[in-house]
């Protein structure tokens, strides 16, 4: 019974030492298998390593770089409208400001097309689809903006406004024009400038002028009031806007009341001042003028503070420049007292000094056919000399300028004054005849014809 213990011992130590070296062996393993996590520690030193191929890595990447490098040419194309320094700036004040305000507005348009060109692929995206829309705007915004601004540029209505007056010359008078020839009193000439109390430095009613033209012996008058002007230029001499249908009735009540008797007729004495071509044009059609007499004052404070510049002559040289291009308008039948501005300083006139001047704008003058003025009121002016001056009627009767009188009345008792004196001037000039426009037509006369009608008419209505 013993013997089997002991081989169960020994077979229990039989089995056991295996099992000890089984553990032996499992260490061994373990202690194996531990260096192996050394190692991936090892391999995870590696990633160190793999850290310099990331220097590679961007090694490869300057090819990128180089790519950014390429960028700059973009950004010299930017540079260049840096070049323009205005641009630059306008642009982002333009963005800010176009859906504000009115006016900026047609400026951007015209900018916006320059900066799609060198802007960046995205910018242009986002510039293509504006510039459909904004074509459509500009015309509106452009034509909202002159509502703003009247003063249409000059050099595009000097053309359109040449066909208005055109067609108010062949318009049909409103009354029927008087038989040609001298009255029953022998009448035949008319003075051919003045004025209503609506000019606020007139006195007197049109039928007292009227009264005083048969005295003076004419065959009728042409009233020629001071135009109404747009925004409010020189408001103190001149009809408004609202007064100019009054100042037609004025006018035909005075023809209605001397009907048979003196012949009275609708005219106008019209500004010149650059930039209000358009509504002069505009103006000449709205009645049926009789006669439109063009005009240059100095004296407004507009024409002074935008052209008094520089010395006095140059001023005067400005004056007769502005003359000249009042007569090339076509918007007129005749230039009113056209040496007006030696009242301008009178003190210091010298004709001599613009002599040059005047000879080029009365060059200019002659080629337009457009009549001029002998005013004689200039008589009663600072410089006491008709207007023009003998000097510049020579000149302009040896350019053969058509010559009109007007009397440049304020008050009725000047109605035809100084006359004589004026027809006597223009014969020692070398003019042999004078003119005077109904429906704008311009009517010519020998002097000596008008000048013994004067005198028979003046007898008999005495």
């Amino acid at each position: 019974m013993s013997k089997p213990k002991r081989n169960t011992k020994k077979a229990a130590q039989g089995k056991a030492r295996p099992v000890a070296a089984k553990s032996k062996k499992a260490e061994a393993s373990k202690t194996k298998a531990k260096p192996a996590p050394a190692k991936k520690t090892l391999t995870q030193k590696k990633p160190v390593p793999a850290k310099k191929p990331v220097p590679k890595k961007p090694a490869a990447k300057p090819a990128p770089k180089k790519v950014v490098k390429k960028a700059p040419p973009s950004k010299t194309v930017v540079k260049k409208p840096v070049a323009k320094a205005p641009l630059p700036k306008t642009k982002p004040d333009v963005v800010k400001s176009a859906p504000a305000p009115a006016q900026p507005a047609p400026k951007p348009a015209a900018k916006a097309a320059k900066p799609q060109a060198p802007a960046k692929p995205a910018a242009a995206v986002k510039a293509a689809p504006a510039p459909a829309p904004a074509k459509p705007a500009p015309a509106a915004k452009a034509a909202a903006a002159p509502a703003k601004k009247p003063a249409a540029p000059p050099v595009e209505v000097a053309a359109p406004t040449a066909a208005p007056v055109a067609a108010v010359v062949k318009k049909a008078p409103a009354q029927p024009l008087p038989a040609p020839g001298p009255t029953k009193t022998g009448a035949l000439f008319y003075d051919s400038h003045m004025h209503t109390p609506l000019c606020k430095h007139a006195w007197g009613e049109p039928e007292e002028y009227a009264q005083q033209a048969l005295k003076a012996g004419l065959k009728g008058i042409i009233f020629t009031c001071h135009c109404p002007m747009p925004n409010s230029f020189w408001p103190t001499v001149r009809m408004s806007e609202s007064e100019f249908e009054i100042y037609l009735a004025l006018v035909q009540r005075a023809a209605d009341a001397f009907k048979g008797k003196l012949d009275i007729r609708l005219g106008i004495e019209s500004e010149y001042y650059p930039g209000c071509e358009e509504y002069i044009a505009a103006l000449h059609q709205r009645a049926d003028f009789h006669y439109v007499l063009g005009a240059v004052h100095w004296q407004a404070k507009e024409y002074l503070n935008k052209y008094e510049t520089g010395t006095i002559e140059n001023f005067r040289r400005t004056y007769f420049e502005h003359l000249a291009k009042s007569a090339e308008s076509g918007l007129y039948d005749c230039l009113a007292h056209p040496d007006l501005v030696k009242n301008y300083h009178p003190d210091s006139w010298c004709f001599a000094i613009v002599k040059n001047t005047v000879s080029t704008a009365l060059d200019r003058i002659a080629a337009t056919g457009v009549a001029m003025e002998l005013n004689t009121s200039g008589l009663n002016k600072s410089y006491s000399e008709m207007n023009p001056g003998n000097e510049m009627l020579r000149m302009m009767a040896d350019r053969k300028i058509p010559i009109v009188l007007g009397s440049d009345s304020h008050r009725a008792v000047r109605v035809g004054e100084h006359f004589v004196t004026a027809l006597n001037h223009l014969t020692e000039a070398g003019y042999e005849k004078v003119s005077y426009f109904l429906n704008r037509q311009r009517i010519d006369l020998p002097i000596s014809e008008v000048l013994a009608s004067l005198k028979k008419a003046a007898d008999h209505n005495a």
